[in-house]
């Protein structure tokens, strides 16, 4: 795995668990809801806008500093998939129950 590629894909895994964070906090936070709505017109654009905001910084910090180019493919993989396999669920079980 290249480094941007290791450096994006650890990225990716922080920004959807971000996301999901976000997404169930606003449900309950209506001033924070409040605040995304104002900042785009609807605050699941702007949720999408500093989801693709952080992942691009994060990828691109994780790119420069290399420090990823030494954890084995498989694993960061496996933190990509466990990621977006935690935040499935997470959102599935908060849109279910709340």
């Amino acid at each position: 795995m290249t480094r941007t590629t290791s450096g994006f894909v650890l990225s990716a895994a922080i920004t959807v668990l971000f996301s999901t964070v976000l997404a169930c906090f606003k449900d309950v936070n209506a001033p924070l809801k409040a605040f995304l709505k104002s900042i785009a017109g609807h605050d699941w654009t702007t949720q999408g806008l500093a989801d693709l905001v952080l992942f691009l910084v994060l990828g691109f910090i994780f790119t420069k500093t290399g420090a990823l180019e030494k954890i084995a493919p498989d694993r960061l993989t496996a933190v990509l998939i466990i990621a977006v396999v935690t935040a499935g669920l997470g959102l599935g079980l908060w849109f279910a129950f709340v």
